[in-house]
């Protein structure tokens, strides 16, 4: 498998979109190993009550249950929305090999903004293991989902 996967992020975008009334925001992410879907899921902060209900979040547990292992190593995480500091700490501590994601914080709109602005390049820059990162990928297609919210 070659790194980032335009199948991959289509399918983290139509997630987004097929599920974004039901979790609050139009945010998705998938984790894949070598050519195997782990794991799938999007924001459900609304839904559950949970502010760490975030896709990211909630796309690591799912595959570290999966795997039954807390670590992600060999695993690519693609998600729709530039990773917060919380997700992009979870994929440090996953151990995951990389993060693809699409539109970037600079991309925020009133319904989808950061609340604590330390990019997630500066937080993978300062994190063990070092993570792969590709930013901006599909770009403009996940932009169009920040204004379903």
């Amino acid at each position: 498998m070659i790194y980032p996967d335009k199948e991959i992020m289509q399918r983290a975008i139509e997630l987004a979109k097929e599920k974004y009334k039901e979790g609050g925001h139009a945010v998705a992410a998938i984790i894949v190993k070598g050519d195997e879907t782990i794991a799938e899921a999007f924001t459900t902060i609304i839904r559950d009550n949970d502010p760490t209900a975030h896709a990211e979040i909630n796309v690591i547990r799912e595959a570290a249950k999966k795997l039954s292992s807390r670590y992600l190593e060999d695993c690519y995480l693609y998600t729709t929305y530039e990773p917060c500091p919380m997700c992009s700490s979870a994929a440090v501590w996953a151990k995951l090999k990389g993060i693809v994601y699409g539109a970037s914080r600079h991309d925020e709109t009133p319904q989808a903004h950061w609340r604590v602005r330390i990019p997630s390049e500066e937080i993978l820059e300062h994190g063990d293991p070092k993570l792969e990162l590709y930013s901006e990928f599909m770009r403009a297609e996940c932009c169009e989902l920040l204004h379903l919210q």
